[in-house]
């Protein structure tokens, strides 16, 4: 699985807390591969690489935010996050809630039940829902990946993520340079 920088990285906090509360709340494990992208990434705001291919009327899809672990209460957080969601009955209660972009509009969530386990999925203010062993998806929904890490592989920086990066950072990790080029 390729390595994501943050120009803004969040605290990560304790991923077994974290990995306690999805047991709890969703009555099973996250799959294997969120957590390890979760431990050797960590999390934050405007990551490189951020863009994914968008698929049918949807040139790309960019993520500007990779949620929080924690507080649980915090708005930002991934718990907070999935529960309002299904609350608001966005997603069904087999997708957590973990990226967003479009400020806040566009939201990517990983099913974590069921057949479908550990795909990914994006939509924009509709849902995605799982009924029994089908999968729903509703106003443009998309399923963008089979796994995890086949998303998080799918990721890619253009030559304006790359200048912005660094006219921000004063820097472009080595990694980037290698896989994307270098900026200015």
């Amino acid at each position: 699985m390729q390595k994501l920088f943050f120009q803004s990285e969040f605290e990560t906090g304790d991923v077994t807390l974290f990995d306690k509360w999805a047991e709890d709340y969703f009555g099973i494990k996250l799959p294997e591969d969120f957590i390890d992208f979760i431990n050797s990434n960590g999390v934050g705001r405007e990551p490189i690489p951020c863009r994914f291919d968008g698929k049918i009327d949807m040139e790309e899809l960019i993520i500007e935010a990779f949620l929080r672990l924690s507080p649980s209460d915090n708005l930002a957080s991934i718990q907070a996050s999935t529960d309002r969601a299904i609350g608001e009955d966005w997603i069904s209660d087999d997708f957590a809630m973990f990226a967003e972009g479009a400020a806040g509009h566009l939201s990517f969530v990983l099913a974590v039940k069921g057949p479908h386990r550990g795909k990914v999925f994006a939509f924009v203010d509709s849902g995605v829902y799982l009924d029994g062993d089908q999968i729903r998806l509703e106003n443009g929904a998309l399923h963008l990946a089979n796994t995890f890490s086949e998303f998080i592989d799918g990721l890619y920086a253009d030559e304006n993520d790359i200048d912005d990066w660094e006219d921000s950072m004063d820097y472009l990790p080595d990694e980037v340079k290698e896989k994307f080029g270098s900026g200015s």
